[in-house]
């Protein structure tokens, strides 16, 4: 059965409603004819050139991101800038660009419910007590308390990482918020709901201090680390709609280098 690139930003936007994105975000369809027809959809945590060769490689009608491949204004579209040159090649290949950001972090099943289910959290709620489980973070208690120590060496397994940045507050870990990506501007709401730990991204140092000043403690596992087991997930819930709707889509997931390390 015949679907196109219109027919999947419904979808997608079904999964991921666009209502939940914040004002300053920019969502949806970013690039590409509405009317193409999709046969092939790689999905990905962000739009760059290792992503776009490989959907050129896997002959990907449309690449569905997390991270907006467009997130400030454009005033120029030319190869001068890298971003806009990825663009172009991706409009010059007939591939498209749908991206959800703070919609699919704010969305029953999306980055957080990902996050928190590594974690195996318990009793999960919005970390701003929304009923509906949606709203950007979540907080959830779990099975045993244990040491910070052990739980840090839980968070670097689950998601794959050599190493976390850890602030010590000096407390077991039971009640855990998280929050994937940047998150520090969500602490308050972390320490106000009662966590002892906070899991997120993008730490500075004064905001360590903050943490530390109340009494959390404070895990960094990087904004890609805590973001990127969202991607498994879309896509699996993508795939699954398209076949019980009838749609024969292959979907497909990115292999992303980690950005930041230590070497």
């Amino acid at each position: 059965m015949h679907i196109t690139v219109k027919d999947i930003s419904r979808i997608f936007g079904e999964m991921a409603p666009t209502r939940l994105a914040e004002e300053w975000d920019n969502v949806g369809l970013l690039a590409g004819r509405s009317e193409k027809e999709v046969k092939v959809i790689l999905c990905a945590l962000d739009f760059s050139a290792e992503v776009l060769e490989q959907a050129k490689k896997c002959h990907a009608d449309i690449i569905i991101t997390h991270h907006p491949a467009i997130f400030h204004g454009i005033k120029q579209l030319t190869d001068s800038d890298w971003r806009t040159a990825l663009l172009m090649e991706a409009v010059r290949n007939d591939i498209a660009v749908y991206s959800a950001h703070t919609n699919l972090d704010s969305a029953a099943g999306g980055v957080n419910d990902v996050l928190a289910g590594l974690l195996e959290l318990q009793n999960i709620e919005g970390l701003a007590g929304e009923e509906s489980l949606e709203g950007i973070g979540r907080i959830g208690n779990l099975n045993e308390t244990v040491e910070l120590k052990a739980f840090v060496e839980k968070v670097k397994r689950v998601l794959m990482l050599e190493y976390v940045t850890v602030v010590s507050a000096n407390r077991p870990v039971y009640k855990v918020a998280v929050c994937g990506g940047s998150g520090m501007d969500f602490l308050d709401r972390a320490a106000q709901a009662g966590a002892d730990t906070y899991v997120t991204g993008d730490v500075k140092y004064h905001e360590a201090q903050e943490a530390f000043g109340k009494h959390i403690n404070l895990i960094d596992a990087s904004h890609q680390g805590t973001e990127l087991p969202v991607v498994n997930e879309m896509a699996d819930r993508l795939a699954l709609r398209l076949s019980r709707d009838g749609y024969a889509v292959k979907v497909l997931v990115a292999k992303e280098s980690l950005l930041l390390r230590t070497i």
